[in-house]
């Protein structure tokens, strides 16, 4: 019986629930109880059937047949309707209504077949002699224990059955003995007491079941709903495999990840389908060990694509392992990219600095014996910005890409090239070579790096500077290797373009220098040992002093006086060139306001100084400081000055024309879009660079190019001064080639603000250059007298 029961309520639970809550219980708790019904009255069926045919054939003699076969036709009705309504009796998919109905009829079918129990032994006791007085009490004694059989799951009819049944009982023991039946009315009372109690210990234990199981039924569903939403929104996947290590139970997400059918995948080995790795194997022995294990990484081709899985899983009470496999492709390649970003340059494809750093301390580390054949290569492109600020950053990559290729090409395998930012390079390599092979292979590298290349229908011709270093002396570590060699670039900078210099000793103590000379520059304006000189400019064709330009000195207390060409870069670079060149601007104006004429004074602007926001305001109070005209002040820019990207520059520029100042194009005819600027921005003067003047008078490009520059400033109504005069053959020759002024240590050198105080000392300044500057004012004074003669 317990085994049908159980089977029975498996089978009632293993169909799909559509109740909840309240509702749910109900159900459960009818179903059970059907189920139970069911299963008892199969049991009672068949001995129910013959126990009514025992008891018409026995008393068949004793009381009129006609009533007992009116009897037990009643009670075979009974039982066969009973069955009637367990065969058709819907369990599993019937609703509520319908299990209260079924449930309702069971309970009132087997009432009837109680009552007709009650009726029958009262009736037959009174005429039953021993032989079937003991019928009786065996039939009777199983009518009343099948209680537990048949009523077990209602305790309501099972308490009327016990009850009634032992009322009725009872009253058959008294038709027998009277009073003196007492004993067998206590044991009825005992044994239906125990009844009872049996019947609502199985209630109570029934209901725990039934709160149980909806309790199972609910977290299985809730089971069920996340991991069918798991499924949904995610991209892992449930995968079971046996103890032999072949899937189970494959579903269609697990075989849609494998590009392949349930069919075909169920009962293989779940590893075969992996690349051979280390990990490959560690998951062989971990599913044959069943251990659980967790984001174990394996590798497989899926439509001919490597893709990366993280599995993981857990072993099962029945020998399975059940897991879970994540793809994990897109984020394995997001940090494969992240680690090949920390080690490559992702313009060029060359090693970056972090990289470079590392294999350069390592290859120190791993032989020092042989860190003296190691050398360094430091290259830096010349003005490569230009390019930049020309052609755009695309081009420039372009470029950067196209250099990079060329290094790339002019090492071995096991050298190493890398970008360390911007246009800067470093190749570190490994020779016993000497000297000479080291120049050499610079040589190729500056070779490489000069011939042309094209970049979007344009040729570009670069050069680079190369400083090389070894670790040939005294301790030397990555750091100290790679001072030596940006201590050699520098050097290289300072010889010009596409050139390269080899580290010297010699270099760390101008190194030393130059941060003594910054750290006394720091200090040089506060103490008062910054000067302005000037330098006279003068008509060609008048030869009369139309203008000074101011030049910064710097009286060193050391090393005397020194000129702009050795700080000027320094404070540059340092930013020191901002409260230096206000100072010159203040200075400058100060000192020159109170000279006599209608002279200018020119003043030089650098690329910072035109960047800084504050450069109009403090003209502007240097201006109203000196009472001076604006119209006298002409500012000198170069053309490193224009190429600075962005629209402050020209903004700056303009705003200097709008207090009334003026605009010099400094050193023209040496960049790369002399022309391009003058149409961008109208300047008021040209300078034409000393480069053009010192050979103007044997070479006859520079008398081509001096007289095109002329022509053209005169053309686009601007003033022309060559810079650098030396000799007389120069300040003739330009002025025939239509240059209006000229300026230079012909004319006078740089000098302090009191040499040209008044007229009389400028006079005198100038007189004391030599005759060569005399005898051209008077050659030149004559020829005015001429000309005014003639026009009188």
């Amino acid at each position: 019986m317990g085994s049908e029961t159980s089977g029975g309520r498996s089978g009632a639970l293993d169909r799909p629930m559509t109740y909840s809550g309240k509702t749910l219980a109900q159900a459960l708790s009818l179903r059970w109880r059907l189920a139970d019904a069911r299963s008892g009255a199969a049991i009672l069926l068949v001995p129910s059937f013959f126990a009514v045919f025992v008891i018409a054939f026995i008393f068949s003699d004793d009381v009129p047949p006609l009533s007992l076969v009116a009897w037990a036709g009643i009670q075979f009705l009974f039982v066969g309707l009973l069955a009637a309504l367990f065969v058709r009796m819907q369990i599993e998919e019937a609703s509520l209504a319908r299990l209260r109905r079924q449930w309702r009829l069971i309970q009132f079918t087997q009432g009837l077949i109680t009552a007709g129990w009650m009726a029958i032994f009262p009736y037959l006791t009174p005429v039953a002699g021993p032989r079937e007085m003991s019928v009786l009490g065996i039939i009777a004694t199983a009518v009343y224990c099948a209680t537990l059989i048949v009523h077990r799951g209602s305790p309501r009819a099972a308490t009327f059955h016990i009850l009634a049944l032992s009322g009725v009982f009872g009253w058959c023991a008294f038709l027998v003995a009277g009073w003196r039946s007492w004993p067998t009315f206590l044991l009825i009372g005992t044994f239906g007491a125990v009844l009872l109690a049996a019947v609502w210990l199985y209630e109570r234990n029934f209901k725990r079941s039934v709160r149980s199981e909806i309790d199972r039924c609910e977290a299985e569903e809730t089971v069920r709903m996340l991991l069918n939403d798991y499924q949904e929104h995610t991209s892992d996947w449930l995968w079971t495999v046996g103890p032999d290590g072949n899937l189970r139970d494959v579903g269609p997400r697990l075989a849609a990840a494998f590009n392949s059918n349930i069919d075909a995948l169920e009962g293989t080995p779940l590893a075969g389908y992996f690349e051979e790795t280390d990990n490959r194997q560690r998951l062989i022995d971990l599913l044959a060990a069943g251990e659980p294990f967790r984001d174990l990484l394996v590798q497989i081709r899926v439509e001919g694509v490597r893709r990366f899985w993280r599995l993981s899983a857990h072993p099962r009470q029945d020998g399975r392992m059940s897991g879970v496999a994540r793809d994990v492709t897109d984020s394995r390649r997001a940090e494969e990219q992240i680690a090949y970003m920390a080690h490559f340059d992702s313009l060029t494809g060359l090693a970056n600095r972090h990289q470079f750093d590392e294999r350069l301390r390592n290859a120190l580390k791993a032989k020092p014996s042989r860190s003296r054949n190691l050398a360094l290569f430091y290259l830096d492109l010349d003005d490569f910005k230009s390019i930049n600020d020309t052609r755009g950053h695309l081009t420039g990559d372009k470029v950067l890409r196209e250099v990079a290729a060329r290094l790339g090409e002019e090492v071995r395998p096991s050298d190493i090239v890398a970008r360390l930012g911007g246009d800067e390079f470093a190749i570190l390599l490994e020779s016993r070579a000497g000297v000479g092979m080291l120049i050499e292979r610079a040589h190729r590298f500056l070779s490489a790096v000069r011939e042309p290349l094209e970049v979007d229908g344009h040729l570009y011709r670069l050069s680079t500077s190369i400083g090389v270093a070894r670790c040939s002396e005294g301790e030397c570590d990555a750091q100290e290797l790679m001072r030596r060699a940006d201590l050699a670039l520098f050097a290289a900078k300072r010889k010009g373009r596409d050139t390269l210099a080899l580290y010297e000793p010699a270099m760390d103590r101008e190194a030393r220098e130059r941060r003594d000379l910054e750290s006394d520059l720091r200090e040089a304006l506060s103490r008062g040992e910054l000067r302005v000189h000037y330098q006279p400019v003068i008509d060609l064709d008048t030869a009369e002093t139309t203008g000074y330009e101011a030049l910064l000195r710097w009286n060193h207390p050391q090393r005397g006086l020194i000129g702009p060409n050795e700080f000027l870069e320094l404070a540059e670079t340092t930013g020191l060139i901002i409260p230096i060149g206000e100072w010159v601007i203040r200075q400058a104006l100060a000192e020159t306001a109170p000279w006599a004429g209608t002279f200018r004074i020119a003043i030089n602007l650098s690329p910072t100084q035109v960047r800084s926001p504050q450069l109009v305001s403090q003209v502007a109070q240097a201006i109203y400081a000196s009472g001076i005209d604006p119209g006298r002040i002409e500012f000198e820019i170069t053309e490193h000055v224009l190429m600075q990207e962005g629209k402050r520059i020209p903004e700056a520029l303009a705003r200097l024309r709008e207090l009334g100042t003026r605009i010099a194009l400094d050193d023209f005819g040496t960049g790369y879009s002399s022309l391009s600027y003058l149409r961008r921005f109208p300047f008021d003067r040209i300078k034409i660079d000393r480069k053009f003047v010192e050979d103007v008078v044997e070479d006859n490009d520079s008398q081509a190019i001096v007289s095109s520059i002329t022509r053209l400033a005169d053309a686009l109504g601007m003033g022309s001064t060559a810079e650098g005069i030396e000799t007389r053959e120069q300040l003739d020759l330009l002025r025939k080639l239509g240059c209006q002024e000229a300026q230079g240590f012909l004319i006078c050198k740089p000098a302090p603000a009191e040499t040209f105080a008044t007229p009389e000392a400028v006079e005198a300044a100038l007189t004391d250059h030599g005759p060569d500057v005399v005898d051209y004012r008077k050659a030149r004074e004559a020829v005015l007298r001429k000309r005014e003669g003639r026009v009188a």
